[in-house]
């Protein structure tokens, strides 16, 4: 009977260890962002992905880069634009346009 739950009890721990949460992963977007064909510089650029919101800013060529804790499907806002991103464990480039139209302005992937 010992053997029996010494080998159950090795084996949730070795299932353990292979189990690594999104959330444990570091995840790496970048890219640029464009409006009227012009790099939109030095504004806040704002990640989330529910956990919290990851702000960064994008530099005089409208290059930006954010780096979350967490992977999967996350929402990238610029000004009151919008655009969904997902996040890997290994860096993703997402470059943006602004539109803006009817007075509504989003995020469109270039």
């Amino acid at each position: 009977m010992l053997r029996w739950v010494t080998s159950i009890l090795r084996a949730a721990v070795a299932a353990s260890l292979l189990y690594i949460p999104s959330e444990v992963a570091a995840a790496t977007i970048y890219g640029t962002i464009h409006q009227n064909n012009q790099p939109l510089r030095n504004t806040e650029v704002i990640l989330d992905c529910g956990k919290g919101p990851v702000p960064a800013k994008t530099d005089d060529r409208g290059t930006y880069r954010l780096t979350s804790n967490h992977t999967g499907r996350c929402n990238l806002r610029v000004g009151t634009a919008n655009g969904e991103v997902v996040l890997y464990q290994d860096p993703t480039r997402y470059d943006f346009e602004i539109i803006s139209t009817g007075g509504q302005a989003r995020l469109n992937r270039k």
